[in-house]
């Protein structure tokens, strides 16, 4: 758990050595992401049972002025692949240690960890910067007890968005179209920690 300002974070994982599964979804009831309907559902419908799955890990953060989840994110582990022509001197040396490297195709897979949902609930105060303290340092922890020099997200092709992982120390990647069927296409971002 971590405490900053009026917000705690707890990972779900915790929660539920605390309370039962039922009496855990209760919290997420008042959250709602009317910008982005994924974020939600996810939280409502999955983040209980990808922890438990051990899939990936969600974060809360709970708001103590107004009594509710008002954030979250999820944290996983996965590899991605890079063009190697993609990535500096610098964190091609970085990536080289940790990393598949295949001369053929010219890619280097390394293992990273994922931030694989982020979002806040519509009415909530809290700012991007207080979210990405808990991410961060949350991040340091897994780091710390396993090592790892990387992390990656996938975020919507929306300007602002990018800017603001930009702004964070992302950098593009990669663009693809989701897997959902849909036209949409994701931007890929990573950040070596």
């Amino acid at each position: 758990m971590y405490n900053y300002k009026n917000y705690l974070c707890f990972s779900i994982s915790e929660l539920l050595r605390r309370y039962s599964k039922e009496e855990l979804q209760t919290k997420f009831n008042d959250f709602s992401c009317q910008k982005n309907k994924e974020i939600e559902l996810f939280i409502k419908n999955n983040s209980i049972s990808f922890s438990l799955k051990h899939q990936s890990v969600s974060y809360i953060i709970f708001d103590t002025t107004v009594n509710r989840v008002v954030a979250y994110f999820a944290l996983s582990i996965k590899p991605i692949r890079f063009d190697i022509n993609t990535l500096s001197n610098t964190a091609l040396k970085r990536l080289e240690r940790i990393s598949e490297v295949d001369l053929i195709d010219n890619t280097i897979t390394p293992s990273a960890y994922l931030i694989a949902q982020l979002g806040k609930s519509d009415d909530a105060q809290i700012d991007i910067n207080d979210i990405f303290y808990f991410l961060d340092n949350n991040i340091i922890d897994i780091q710390n007890a396993c090592g790892g020099v990387i992390e990656f997200l996938e975020s919507e092709n929306n300007d602002k968005l990018i800017a603001l992982y930009q702004n964070r120390g992302f950098k593009i990647f990669n663009i693809r179209k989701s897997k959902s069927g849909e036209e949409r296409k994701l931007v890929q971002m990573y950040r070596l920690i």
